[in-house]
């Protein structure tokens, strides 16, 4: 079974072999099939690639924090260098390596 922890810190590479950068954040949603008939389950949606997560983490992405507008400003800025990897770009992942490949196409 794949954890989220074995993805972190892995190297994106695309399909011809050019490095992206490195797995900093995995984005996570609560769609998937019910579990247990309570729950819904838990699936990847996208990895964060890149420096800039930190304000993600804290809701300044999307718009959720606005405040103090110095830190929005930052956060923002630094936020430019993030690439948002929808986990069906995901062609192959080498966990001995820790490199994901992208599909063709993705990534570019």
């Amino acid at each position: 079974m794949l954890r989220v922890s074995d993805l972190m810190a892995s190297d994106v590479l695309t399909a011809d072999g050019r490095r992206i950068g490195r797995v900093h954040e995995i984005r996570a949603v609560q769609d998937g099939p019910l579990r247990q008939g309570t729950q819904a389950a838990i699936r990847v949606d996208a990895l964060l690639v890149g420096r800039g997560t930190v304000g993600g983490r804290l809701g300044y992405h999307h718009g959720q924090v606005t405040r103090p507008w110095l830190l929005r400003v930052i956060f923002q800025r630094t936020h430019r260098h993030v690439r948002e990897i929808a986990a069906g770009d995901i062609a192959e992942w080498d966990d001995e390596r820790r490199v994901i490949t992208l599909r063709p196409g993705a990534g570019s």
